[in-house]
């Protein structure tokens, strides 16, 4: 993701002088008082009113007993109190963890019993499951349900600063993973490592404040997610962020309008449905001036496609939880050629180059560096990698190892030094013998004009690619045409032994709340359908996609 807004510099040496997460948010309060922070569902706040709430709560939490090291955990949609308590633990010295609202009931209970916080701010209508469970599990445990009873204990608390004596070496943010194959894993970062992760961001990116109107930052992701590292940067710009309560493409698109939003942090997901949206055009969205993408694979063709829609705004990075970003950059002067044109799906699939004082190395499955080209795991040495997974050193050696963030994907390096990331290697297909990486096909699908989402998925010794349709090619009409005239266009511009085994058309293709594809859902969705006819031959109905569905928004 981007850095948005940092004023040259006078901001990068604030940003140096910076040594926890509290410092950044005090300054902004100081700062910028008067101008917007947050917009959401309730209006908009200011950085006093903001100041003011965050103190209030931190204020409650004190009351409570609640002390630096602590565990404060949220289960909440995505709202600004969802930030406003992330803000009051930066200022009491507590540990920042949260779930996302899509997480089942059981994942949460157990989870929380493997931290055990000492608060948990919830929404009622998401933690009736296992509430009871929490308390009789967590006796000590201070709870606060969204809603009055958010706001009568903000009431009945005068405003005050943390007094806590917070280090740069304290752990402020437990960060969870999405747990969509299994339980969710946590990591805890500190104010040194994450702060490090800005400073890096900020040594390769000098935007530029609007030209006409303030910075306005909008989350594309959740605030649960990815999203979460938009936190400081817009803290430190003195910006507003826009907290958008779903990610549909006509949500963000009006917006974008309403609050004249000037940049945007985008999953690959949400902008493809902006792209698909057929009432776009109703929309103003030139304030847009930059919007970072990530947290999935942009497929080239469809990136290329918004760059003529909206022009050389775009750009990615790649990153983790476990590695934190920036590892390579892809700016977006790199997406376009010297008259403002996407560039090839050559440069435009890949990741870009590698930061400064970052390291990948792309290895065998012994480990062994690979010569330039080849393609193997990809390893990571980066100043602001995890320590480890949260009481889970099993998971911990699995992915760090001598030093190296073992990533999860495969990819290579080509002769101009882009990175390729090819996928994970845990979602390789085979066919007749041979591994193939789902992207390399899914890229050329996607070249295709009616293809929305491209996923090859393994269904029994086949390799099957399921593709969804742009709006503008729908119809009640059979599929059975377009499959035919999908497979052909891939024998056409595909090597033999790339090509898949079938094609299907599904309506939708499942995603999870962070707006990626399922995979595992793709597979489920092959298992529950009708079998082939004839085997080899296209469908003549679409697969069903409304049993095993995940929620296509957070």
């Amino acid at each position: 993701m981007a850095f948005p807004s940092l004023r040259s510099l006078v901001a990068r040496f604030l940003l140096n002088r910076l040594r926890t997460a509290r410092s950044v948010a005090r300054l902004a309060y100081r700062r910028h008082a008067h101008k917007p922070a947050l917009i959401d569902r309730r209006g908009t706040l200011t950085y006093a009113q903001l100041q003011e709430r965050v103190y209030r709560l931190q204020a409650w939490m004190q009351a409570q007993g609640v002390k630096k090291g602590d565990v404060v955990f949220t289960w909440l949609p995505e709202t600004g109190e969802q930030y406003e308590t992330r803000l009051a633990t930066f200022e009491n010295g507590t540990i920042f963890a949260s779930f996302h609202k899509h997480l089942p009931a059981d994942a949460a209970l157990t989870t929380m019993g493997r931290v055990k916080p000492r608060v948990f701010i919830h929404d009622p209508l998401l933690s009736a499951p296992i509430l009871q469970a929490v308390r009789e599990q967590l006796p000590g445990l201070r709870t606060l349900a969204l809603g009055d009873e958010y706001e009568q204990a903000l009431a009945q608390h005068a405003p005050a600063a943390g007094t806590a004596d917070v280090h740069e070496d304290d752990v402020f943010a437990l960060h969870m993973t999405s747990g969509t194959t299994g339980l969710p894993k946590s990591i805890g970062y500190s104010n040194r490592k994450y702060l490090g992760s800005v400073r890096l961001i900020s040594r390769a990116i000098d935007f530029k404040p609007p030209a006409n109107g303030p910075d306005v930052n909008m989350l594309g992701l959740p605030l649960t997610g990815p999203g979460s590292g938009l936190v400081l940067p817009t803290l430190l710009a003195g910006a507003a962020l826009v907290m958008p309560e779903d990610f549909r493409a006509t949500t963000l698109a009006g917006l974008i309008q309403r609050h004249r939003v000037s940049r945007a942090f985008l999953s690959p997901s949400a902008i493809i449905d902006l792209l698909d949206e057929p009432t776009l055009d109703r929309y103003d969205l030139s304030s847009l001036t930059h919007v970072p993408y990530g947290s999935e694979m942009m497929p080239a063709p469809k990136i290329a496609e918004a760059i003529r829609r909206f022009g050389p705004i775009f750009q990615q990075g790649y990153g983790c939880l476990e590695a934190l970003p920036p590892i390579t950059w892809l700016l977006p002067h790199e997406h376009v050629d010297g008259q403002g044109n996407p560039l090839g799906n050559d440069i435009l699939s890949t990741v870009g180059r590698v930061m400064p004082g970052v390291e990948v190395v792309i290895r065998d499955d012994q480990f062994a560096p690979l010569p330039q080209g080849q393609m193997g795991l990809i390893t990571v040495m980066t100043p602001v990698r995890f320590e480890g997974y949260w009481l889970d050193p099993e998971k911990t050696s699995e992915t760090l190892r001598d030093g190296w963030v073992v990533m999860g994907d495969v990819g290579y390096f080509d002769t101009a030094g882009y990175l390729h990331v090819l996928g994970r290697s845990a979602d390789r297909v085979t066919r007749n013998g041979h591994a193939l990486n789902p992207r390399e096909i899914e890229e050329v699908a996607h070249c295709h004009p009616a293809v929305k989402e491209a996923c090859l998925v393994q269904h029994g010794s086949a390799a099957v690619l399921v593709v969804s349709l742009r709006q503008s090619w729908r119809s009640e009409r059979s599929t059975q045409p377009l499959e035919h005239d999908l497979a052909e266009f891939l024998v056409q511009h595909l090597p033999v032994e790339m090509q898949p085994d079938d094609v299907r058309v599904v309506p939708e293709i499942p995603r999870s709340f962070l707006n990626k594809m399922l995979r595992r859902e793709v597979r489920l969705m092959l298992e529950a359908a009708p079998p082939r006819i004839h085997p080899g031959a296209p469908a003549t109905t679409a697969v069903d996609t409304t049993k095993h569905a995940a929620p296509a928004h957070p």
